[in-house]
């Protein structure tokens, strides 16, 4: 009868950051090990909280199937004489393994049968496999950072304390870093420090709950946001919910209670940007907006505990929230007694990388980056902005690092520069580039909304990816310390949703040409960061719903407009469901193929095709039809109409197939095979406007 199991590893305190990843890694690592020693289990669940991660496995087997094991020997022919008596090696080997001659087997492999010794391998109980199991999955789990407390040099994020490992009522017993499993966790460390029994998996929950501890972290998260919302009430206020704090502060508690608090009204003055940062990334707090939409003098803290000395616990929070908010309010009166552009000269002495050259010298690259996409996009585009603005907002756009203010709180960069420049009476949309050159900031987050942050975005981004790529800070693998990904993956974004009349090429060309000398290479650094694009282009489209052949079919004959690719890829999978189109994908690779044969065979295709060559009504029908709908397929594809010009191209079908069906290419009269082959290429360039047929799998 199956059992449900479990495995708590009791730890000090857990930075909040490693848990949901730990968790992830404890499910895989119990799917794969049970899988592997053959025990049937059921659902997984993981619950944590900052001193506990705990495994939860539903319905596992009593005991591991029983499997057969195959033990191969000499050659089946070798095994037995002329006579049809067993040789010496059939006996040695059969002898080894504690068998009769009589009882060995043949097993049929593809390299012919051998001699086999079979044995059927009873299963093996739960409770051995458990106690080999847990061992290992605690021992595999990786953190960013570990340390060792004991005398085995165990590695894990924090000291271990206690062990739970259970299969229905049993213990499961084993030892790691000192610790032995048992049944015995503890509750509330703030409240008692007694052990408490867990007699069972199904009544894990059950026990910390009545010890204040809610293991669950979805039901604490409920909790959470609950607290909040009444807290808030008695406020009369809503709290600004910030998705990424709830989630920290879930994991910063294990049975989570609100504290309302409030400070000095005269902290209003300062801008609400800095207010809310300061009491998220200092004080893990929650502001409040106050009915009117302002932000109010109240906030938010959760507290682990149970509610008591709830006073002296607010006032904590105030004071130290108070001498955090005096500080910010010195950063910024300092900060704002010079102008933001005073500010740009400091640059200077920031390193931007060490062959690239200071922040100063990228900011110089950033101007005139942005003066090339502007000029490609043209006068009468969107993003066509005057010289002086662009040179004042490259001047601006990374001079808050020199900030007291992004110095204490890096995350406010750009966002204190676009308040700074406002201060300082700058124009707004100067004001506002500084803050969205940085966007977007993730893969799903904000674009730049203003002309002039759209083209300092790009400049901006482009210049990091080139300059990288050329003194070889090339991502490898899942390694993207310098988040080039998310450059590329911006840029992209940028192009596509803003609609930038603005190619890949010309972008990078642009940055590459303002490198510094000492590290211009050859066009292969152009190459790399387009084909990086490239990728970035086919996760973007993968994850849009398009089939990988589709991405490669359109990539394959040029990507660098990536707003012209992606409206034929979107033609492509259009047409694509017409009955017609995989035939005649079908036809365009076998025309292709013979291409690339007559290629290699070195063999030359004229460039025009000649009527008087024509030795059959196939050939000289194909060439007629397609010259017939080539102007009209050109057209369309001029105007990037391209779901009519594949249907047209989808009408050559029937001249397609019986082209192939009458014609050989091949044949010896050499200038009746070279017009052929002018045929074939003439129909496939006609095709290469818009994709590569060839790349399409069926």
């Amino acid at each position: 009868m199956a059992k449900n199991a479990l495995l708590e590893i009791g730890t000090e305190e857990l930075p909040a950051s490693y848990i949901e990843p730990a968790l992830r890694q404890m499910t895989q690592l119990a799917e794969k090990y049970f899988a592997a020693r053959g025990l049937a289990c059921g659902r997984f669940a993981t619950y944590a909280t900052p001193r506990r991660l705990t495994l939860f496995i539903e319905g596992l087997a009593e005991k591991s199937d029983d499997r057969v094991e195959e033990i191969t020997g000499p050659a089946a022919r070798a095994g037995r004489d002329a006579a049809g008596n067993f040789t010496l090696a059939a006996k040695g080997f059969a002898g080894k393994h504690g068998i009769a001659p009589e009882d060995l087997a043949i097993k049929t492999t593809d390299k012919g049968e051998y001699l086999c010794v079979r044995r059927k391998i009873p299963g093996e109980k739960a409770e051995r496999i458990i106690a080999a199991v847990f061992p290992e999955l605690i021992g595999t789990i990786t953190f960013p950072k570990t340390m060792v407390w004991e005398p085995s040099h165990f590695r894990f994020a924090r000291p271990i304390r206690s062990l739970v490992a259970l299969y229905g009522d049993k213990v499961i017993r084993f030892t790691i870093a000192g610790v032995k499993s048992g049944n015995t966790t503890r509750g509330l460390h703030t409240v008692s420090t007694k052990k408490i029994t867990v007699k069972s998996p199904d009544t894990y929950m059950t026990a910390l709950r009545n010890n204040c501890v809610l293991v669950d972290s979805v039901e604490r998260q409920t909790v959470v946001l609950k607290n909040i919302e009444s807290a808030a009430r008695r406020a009369r206020g809503a709290a600004i919910a910030d998705a990424s704090l709830i989630a920290e502060v879930n994991f910063l508690v294990e049975h989570p209670v609100a504290v309302l608090g409030r400070f000095d009204e005269k902290y209003l003055k300062l801008p609400p940007e800095v207010l809310v940062t300061c009491l998220k990334k200092k004080q893990k707090c929650f502001a409040i907006d106050a009915a009117d939409g302002t932000l109010s003098n109240f906030f938010i803290g959760i507290r682990n505990g149970i509610s008591e000395y709830q006073e002296t616990v607010r006032e904590g929070y105030e004071r130290v929230l108070t001498a955090r908010l005096a500080d910010a309010e010195f950063f910024f009166r300092k900060d704002t007694q010079t102008t933001l552009a005073a500010k740009t000269e400091r640059l200077r002495r920031v390193v931007f990388q060490q062959k690239l050259g200071s922040v100063y010298d990228k900011i110089q690259r950033i101007e005139k980056i942005a003066v090339a996409v502007t000029g490609h996009c043209g006068s009468g585009s969107a993003f066509s902005v005057e010289p002086q603005d662009i040179a004042k907002a490259s001047c601006l756009a990374k001079a808050d690092l020199t900030t007291d203010m992004v110095f204490e709180y890096p995350e406010l960069q750009g966002v204190i520069g676009r308040i700074y420049a406002q201060h300082d009476g700058e124009k707004e949309d100067i004001s506002r580039a500084v803050e969205e050159h940085y966007r977007p900031l993730t893969a799903e987050g904000e674009l730049p909304v203003t002309g002039i942050g759209t083209v300092l975005a790009l400049a901006d981004k482009i210049d990091t990816l080139v300059g990288d790529f050329a003194v070889g800070l090339i991502p490898t693998g899942s390694q993207d310390p310098y988040g080039l990904r998310r450059l590329a993956s911006g840029i992209v974004r940028i192009i596509l949703e803003k609609e930038v009349p603005l190619t890949l090429n010309d972008l990078i060309e642009a940055a590459f040409l303002l490198l510094p000398e000492t590290i211009r290479q050859t066009t292969a650094v152009k190459a790399q960061v387009m084909d990086f694009f490239r990728q970035r282009l086919e996760g973007l489209w993968s994850a849009e719903g398009y089939r990988f052949d589709e991405i490669r079919a359109v990539t394959a004959t040029g990507y660098s407009d990536i707003r012209d690719a992606a409206r034929r890829l979107a033609a492509l999978k259009q047409i694509r469901a017409q009955a017609d189109f995989e035939p005649l994908a079908g036809a365009f690779k076998r025309a292709s193929n013979i291409l690339r044969q007559a290629e290699k065979m070195g063999i030359a295709v004229p460039d025009a095709v000649r009527d008087d060559l024509f030795r059959d009504e196939a050939e000289r029908s194909l060439a007629a039809a397609v010259r017939q709908v080539s102007a009209g397929i050109q057209a369309l594809i001029n105007d990037k109409d391209y779901v009519p010009a594949l249907q047209k191209m989808v009408g050559l079908k029937g001249d397609l197939d019986r082209f192939f069906d009458t014609i050989m290419v091949m044949v010896d009269d050499e200038a009746v095979r070279a017009n052929r082959l002018a045929i074939l290429r003439y129909t496939t360039a006609l095709f290469f406007k818009i994709l590569d047929f060839s790349m399409l799998q069926g």
